[in-house]
């Protein structure tokens, strides 16, 4: 009985720590991702929180037309200084929609903070008291990669270095791109690797080169062994995958499909896993609550004897 007993609890903890590491997996395979960088703090019902308040209305209107807006709003120490990026293949309606949650998580996210960044899983949007318009940052970069690894990780980097150079290149120089492309690469004769560079259109062409030349330095030591990754930054946006994650993509939601299939199979999986673990406790309970009844049985059979 008390082997049994040991075994059932070792059963339970095995799925609890499943469960957990399924959910954890969940809760951060993707977006939002936030940085609150500035440590001052603006007061509540202050120029500054009603000119940022403008500023994110402004960029819901902007949305429903343009996939990338910069602007300001406010005089000297109240002023708000604002942009956002859509993801270009992504529609209209959809960048709508991720602006609007990336506004409502700014605030929530970085509270009473004067500047902050905000990253969806189609378009980011920043904002703060100091004009960074225009000027390159190569500095907080995050960068999210997917948990299965390649087989042949240096033959895999230097494809992903070579394609996203090239795009780079075509990204910064060719005013045609308005600083978004995308691209693919056999890597395998069953595997096609996809990739896609963005700059917002407020940086040079030697300043977006920089940046996201600075980007692929990062992945390529970060994340090399990966099947995929991303990295965000303030300024541009870099992903490649083995599946092409941007084409005849209609919304936002869409983005990732197979990262939400994913998910999907997990939280079957989970609740699979729920449903067994009560099954296998079934007949234990039954036998438990059957001992215990007898023993109470027994009792009061004793005490009619007396």
């Amino acid at each position: 009985m008390v082997h049994f007993l040991s075994f059932i609890r070792t059963i339970q903890l095995l799925f609890y720590y499943s469960l957990i590491a399924t959910f954890y997996d969940l809760v951060r395979a993707d977006p939002p991702y936030h940085l609150c960088p500035k440590t001052t703090n603006y007061s509540a019902n202050s120029p500054f929180e009603y000119n940022r308040k403008n500023l994110f209305n402004s960029f819901t209107t902007n949305a429903s037309v343009a996939k990338l807006f910069n602007t300001s709003y406010g005089n000297n120490s109240d002023r708000v200084y604002g942009q956002y990026m859509c993801l270009n293949y992504v529609q209209n309606y959809a960048c709508i929609n991720c602006i609007k949650v990336a506004a409502e998580d700014a605030v929530k996210l970085c509270p009473g903070k004067t500047e902050a960044v905000v990253w969806k899983e189609s378009c980011q949007l920043r904002y703060s008291n100091e004009n960074f318009l225009g000027r390159l940052d190569v500095t907080g970069n995050f960068n999210q990669h997917n948990p299965l690894n390649i087989s042949e990780p240096e033959r895999y980097r230097s494809a992903v270095k070579s394609i996203l150079r090239t795009l780079t290149e075509e990204a910064a120089f060719d005013p045609s791109t308005q600083m978004y492309v995308t691209g693919n690469v056999s890597f395998t004769d069953t595997d096609t690797l996809y990739a896609l560079v963005q700059c917002t259109t407020d940086l040079s062409a030697d300043d977006c080169n920089k940046r996201l030349q600075t980007t692929i330095a990062n992945i390529s030591s970060c994340c090399y062994f990966s099947l995929g990754a991303r990295l965000f930054s303030h300024s541009c946006y870099l992903r490649y995958e083995l599946y092409a994650f941007y084409a005849g993509v209609s919304d936002g939601s869409k983005a990732s499909g197979k990262g939400k299939q994913r998910k999907r199979w997990m939280l079957i999986l989970a609740i699979v896993l729920v449903l067994l673990t009560l099954l296998a406790l079934l007949p234990f309970t039954i036998f438990c609550i059957a001992t215990k009844n007898r023993s109470r049985k027994r009792k009061v059979d004793a005490w009619n004897v007396f």
